[in-house]
């Protein structure tokens, strides 16, 4: 199983470039903008806000607290896909045609790719949590915990995601990850829009949209293990879907 797992990681190191670009990108333009609202021209724009010398409808204060949470999730984001990605090397290599032959069960090729994946799920967090600690030194604009919040519950959206995924890809048979991709975040968006269709009904009868987008990031960042229970029990879940499932279809991993 070990040689399942550093295989998946191999087939991933396509990401690992792409990893280092965002996450280095992420850090530099986050701390020059935080430096700009400090003692450049996002400091001066607010003190324009304030003195009621602009037309601007939000503070540039409140602006870049968005742009910083989305920065600090980047790096997360970028190494989020790894499932379907792991399936389409699979593909592309012919491996998933051998992989039958193998002396492992299928609930043990199961458990490796879902070990690859909080593997990598996992050095996404402890890199988005690094970059949020040294972050956190430059700003008041979000605390420590506020960051870490934000990262719990996009790296615990990222496992019910992947979840979403690995049972499509077995309930279904689905071969095109494209497709599992599609579906898989339908899904998170119905379930979304219906835990939320009250507040945004509201927000669109106020017109203030932001607000809703305000509410969600507030949410991330003070209820993220809501979320990450969430996240628990989808994986489980998926795990025994995933394996039965396999298991009686003979599947390939």
């Amino acid at each position: 199983m070990k040689g399942l797992i550093i295989k998946d990681l191999m087939c991933l190191r396509k990401m690992r470039a792409t990893f280092v670009f965002v996450t280095v990108s992420s850090f530099v333009i986050t701390v020059m903008a935080l430096i700009s609202a400090r003692c450049g021209n996002i400091a001066l724009a607010e003190q324009e806000y304030l003195a009621g010398g602009t037309d601007m409808p939000m503070s540039p204060v409140h602006v870049l607290w968005y742009a910083v949470a989305v920065m600090v999730l980047l790096p997360l984001a970028s190494i989020g896909d790894s499932l379907t990605l792991a399936f389409e090397a699979d593909k592309n290599s012919g491996f998933a045609n051998v992989a039958g032959a193998l002396p492992l069960s299928v609930k043990k090729r199961v458990t490796a790719r879902f070990i690859t994946l909080f593997l990598t799920c996992g050095t996404g967090t402890v890199i988005s949590l690094a970059l949020s600690f040294i972050l956190s030194l430059f700003t008041d604009i979000m605390t420590l915990g506020d960051f870490a919040g934000l990262v719990l519950s996009a790296a615990s959206l990222i496992l019910i995601f992947s979840a979403l995924e690995m049972m499509l890809i077995f309930l279904l048979k689905m071969k095109n990850t494209d497709y599992v991709r599609i579906i898989s975040l339908l899904i998170m968006s119905a379930v979304f829009i219906l835990c939320s269709l009250g507040r945004i009904i509201g927000a669109v009868r106020a017109m203030k949209p932001t607000e809703l987008i305000t509410d969600g990031l507030l949410f991330l960042e003070n209820r993220w293990f809501i979320l990450a229970a969430s996240a628990a029990v989808c994986l489980l879940v998926s795990y025994f879907v995933s394996a039965g499932i396999a298991e009686r279809k003979r599947g390939e991993i």
